[in-house]
Order: C-alpha cells, then sequence, then structure tokens
C-alpha cells in the first residue's frame, strides 16, 4: 500500500479507537486487566517499507537460475526469516538443495547493497508511536526475522536506540512463528509476555506473539491478532493499553 493511503486510512481508523467492546466470544476478566509495561515492534512491513527489497532480492535469485516465482510466494513469505523464504522459493522453482547455501548469501547481500542504496522509509506515525511509548515510560523491544546487519543497514543507530532490546533473526533458534523471539524479548526487558503489547504486520508475528502471551495489534490485514487496524499511525497508547482490559474490538478499519 503507498505510504500516503496508508496513512490516510490510518489516521481515520485511530479516531474510534477508545471505548470499542472487547472480543467477539470473549468475557472481560481479572486476568485480562494487566498493566502494560512493553511494546514490542516487529520492522519490515510494520515500522518501515522495506518488504520490497526482500522481494527485489529473491526475484533477481529467481531470474538468476532461469526461473520466475509465482506472486504467492510474495505473501506466503510475509513474516518468514530469509532462509525460511529462501526455501520456499527453492520448493516453487525446483532448485537443488546445493544451491541454499550459495544463494542465502547471494539474497543476504543482495538486500544490503539495495538498503545501503535507498533505505527504507519510515511509515506514517511509526516514529511518533516508538516516541509516544518511550515518553510514557514504557520499554520498548524490536523483534525482527531479519538478521542484525540488515537491521543496521534499515535503521540508522539514531533509531535503533529508542528501542531498549532488539531480538533480530540471528538471536535466536526458533525464528517466527515460534514464540522464542518474543519470549526472549519481554524475559530481556523483565516484564511477562502478558505485560507486553505487540504491533506485527504478519500472520507468522502474529502467530509467534500470540504464542508467546502477548495481546497483538496488527496493522495489516491478518484476522488472528486481538486487533487489526489499517497501518501503524492508527495505533496510539490509548489502544495499546485497551488491549490489556480486553476492550477492542477485533477488526478497526
Amino acid at each position: 500500500m503507498p505510504l500516503s493511503t496508508r496513512s490516510d486510512c490510518l489516521r481515520s481508523a485511530s479516531k474510534s479507537l477508545w471505548g470499542v467492546s472487547h472480543l467477539p466470544g470473549s468475557e472481560e476478566s481479572p486476568q485480562d486487566d494487566v498493566a502494560l509495561r512493553a511494546v514490542l515492534f516487529d520492522m519490515d512491513g510494520t515500522l518501515v517499507a522495506s518488504d520490497g527489497v526482500w522481494d527485489q532480492a529473491m526475484t533477481e535469485m529467481a531470474a538468476a537460475h532461469g526461473g520466475e516465482l509465482p506472486p504467492d510466494f510474495f505473501v506466503r513469505s510475509v513474516g518468514l526469516a530469509v532462509s525460511e523464504a529462501l526455501l520456499l522459493a527453492h520448493e516453487l522453482l525446483g532448485l537443488s538443495d546445493e544451491h541454499l547455501d550459495r544463494n542465502l548469501s547471494w539474497v543476504l547481500d543482495r538486500a544490503r547493497m539495495l538498503l545501503d542504496e535507498a533505505p527504507p522509509l519510515w511509515f506514517d506515525g511509526a516514529r511518533e508511536l516508538v516516541r509516544a511509548v518511550r515518553t510514557a515510560g514504557l520499554h520498548t523491544g524490536l523483534v525482527t526475522s531479519s538478521g542484525r546487519t540488515h537491521v543496521e543497514a534499515a535503521l540508522v543507530e539514531t533509531d535503533r536506540s529508542w528501542f531498549d532490546v532488539i531480538v533480530s533473526g540471528d538471536d535466536v533458534v526458533a525464528p517466527k512463528p515460534s514464540p522464542e523471539p518474543y519470549l526472549r524479548a519481554a524475559d530481556a526487558l523483565g516484564v511477562e509476555p502478558g505485560e507486553c503489547a505487540v504491533v506485527e504486520d504478519s500472520a507468522i508475528g502474529v502467530a509467534s506473539a500470540l504464542a508467546a502471551g502477548c495481546r497483538v495489534v496488527v496493522v495489516a490485514p491478518v484476522t488472528t491478532a486481538c486487533l487489526t487496524v489499517g497501518g501503524i499511525a492508527a495505533v496510539d497508547l490509548d489502544l495499546l493499553r485497551s488491549l490489556q482490559h480486553g476492550r477492542p474490538s477485533a477488526v478497526q478499519g
């Protein structure tokens, strides 16, 4: 979605975020009333528009082998670690596993080159949300399937300093959709998973956060989260705190 279109959608959605009902089929309980202590953010496709970098690198890799990835690859690979996405690409292209290591290195190098040439833009409202969370005295974390070198290329040092902890794909044994990335982030911050709100954009990331025991806001059309909004600019502190009280409806704008 173009940045301007996404931003317009988000701002209109954000006006009705307080006072909405709890999840359909759920009942508010003392367990729902947990204070918010930390907000954990996915990176690619959530804070920054960097998914296209991986799409281009994978497309060029496929072309180098005389193939073309089907459109559904780019849907199925959202949120996957690059190694897992490459396995899927190999399967769809019918490539031998003997090319895996070489292709992985090539894709990583190509993605880094693309990021160096044109650092990804932050989505409208993303920086403002991270700043608001920090100003409120809450912990912040970045939890991404991308490797640390990709994080360093996608986010300048000043941006990285906004996060109290960064968990990259290099820091875990089992990447998303395993709960390990979000469990590791919560542990590093000294908080319980249930005290964390997660902002995600993919079904794989949502599954990871929910399995860890976190509440989730998703900024893309994924319906398995606690709340779905149009994009990052629709998320504010009121919305994040409302998750801890079972207040938001399943989908907003």
